[in-house]
This record gives C-alpha cells, sequence and structure tokens, in this order.
C-alpha cells in the first residue's frame, strides 16, 4: 500500500501544493491531473525519493520510503526522459534491466509488444524519440515491480503506441500493482482514482501560506 499524507511541496518563494494526501490499495491506478505548473512531475520525483517534501510523509507497506530498500526494490518509474543508452541496441538496453530483475526470458516479450524486434540490433541514438519511448517503456515488461510511476509515458507515442501503453497498464493494475501516471492525455477503460494538483495548489508566497 502507498500511503501519501499531508504532502508540502515550497520552490523558491512559491507553494507547489500543499496538504495533498492519498492511499493507494494493490491494484490501484491513480492520475494525475493539472495545468502546466502544477506539480505533476514534482510529485513524482517526490513519490519515488528523488525529491524531498518540505512537510508531510510518504509511507510503503507502512514503512517510511526513506532509506527502504524493499520500497526501492518494488519501484519502477519512467520520467520524462526516456533514458536509454545510446550508444547500446535496442537489446542490449532491455537485457540490461532484465537481468537485474532475472526475467531475460521476457526480453522477446518486451520487444515484440512494442514492435521492437526489427530495431533489436540497432543502436538506440539511431532512433526516433518515440522508438526510444517505447525502449523506455518496454522495460516495464522486463521489470515487473509493484509500484509504476510515470511522468507523461505517451510522450513522443503515436495513437497506437498510446493504446499499447494504456493496455500494459491495465494489465498491471489488474495483476494487483499500484501505478500512478502523470498524463495530460491519458485516461483509463478501468476504474481509477483522478488527483487534480490544482486542488491542491495555494494562490500565495511561502511566506504567507498556514
Amino acid at each position: 500500500m502507498l500511503i501519501c499524507e499531508n504532502l508540502r511541496c515550497i520552490r523558491g518563494d512559491r507553494v507547489i501544493f500543499e496538504h495533498l494526501g492519498f492511499g493507494l490499495q494493490e491494484g490501484s491506478l491513480l492520475l494525475l491531473k493539472g495545468a502546466n505548473g502544477a506539480g505533476k512531475t514534482t510529485l513524482i520525483k517526490i513519490l519515488s525519493g528523488l525529491l524531498t517534501a518540505d512537510s508531510g510523509d510518504i509511507l510503503w507497506d507502512d514503512h517510511s520510503i526513506k532509506d527502504n530498500n524493499n520500497f526501492k526494490n518494488d519501484l519502477m518509474m519512467i520520467g520524462h526522459k526516456s533514458g536509454v543508452k545510446g550508444e547500446a541496441t535496442v537489446y542490449e538496453n532491455l537485457q540490461f534491466w532484465a537481468k537485474l530483475y532475472d526475467t531475460e526470458l521476457l526480453i522477446d516479450a518486451a520487444l515484440s509488444f512494442y514492435n521492437l524486434n526489427r530495431f533489436s540490433d540497432v543502436p538506440a541514438a539511431h532512433l526516433s524519440a518515440g522508438w526510444q519511448r517505447r525502449i523506455a517503456l518496454a522495460r516495464l515488461i522486463v521489470s515487473p515491480c509493484k509500484l509504476w510511476l510515470l511522468d507523461e509515458p505517451t510522450n513522443f507515442l503515436d495513437e497506437y503506441a498510446v493504446i499499447l501503453t494504456a493496455s500494459l497498464i491495465e494489465s498491471r493494475v489488474k495483476q494487483g500493482g499500484i501505478v500512478v501516471v502523470a498524463s495530460h492525455i491519458m485516461n483509463s477503460a478501468i476504474a481509477a482514482h483522478t488527483l487534480w494538483l490544482d486542488d491542491f495548489q495555494p494562490d500565495n508566497k511561502a511566506g504567507d501560506s498556514q
């Protein structure tokens, strides 16, 4: 279970969000929505432990995520940037992640799912941003973590790849995973919670917030 309690984040003299909280059981999908600057990417980074909230707590299975190795092992985050190794081939990119989880038997399935087979031996840097995004998302198949944090996962994707990604997310949720997605466009065919970041964004300076 992922629990966030009374999170507050300040950048400069601006409160990005405050009094933000939610709880997600296994088999839950949370869609983060909001205008540009509402804090979707910031919240994803805080949930992953890359950033620290100014106040509030984040718990994974009733334990703080800080210095929590179980949380780190259960987490897969894909950010704005695809984070692929340009000099490595498509296959080698997926092989790197598969070795971490002892899931090398899933590499072929990941390649097939995102139609990457024909590029298997091509260095990732030679491919377009859309295909590199597919490589990044394919790591979800070889890295079957309990918690997925996805920041605008459909960036650079064509309509067909967006559909594939939505189906992958829905499958993970149905298998008992917890998925948090920050997206302007993605919706879900399955039951999902929606958190509007604008609702937690006060129109004041940090020093004025009570």
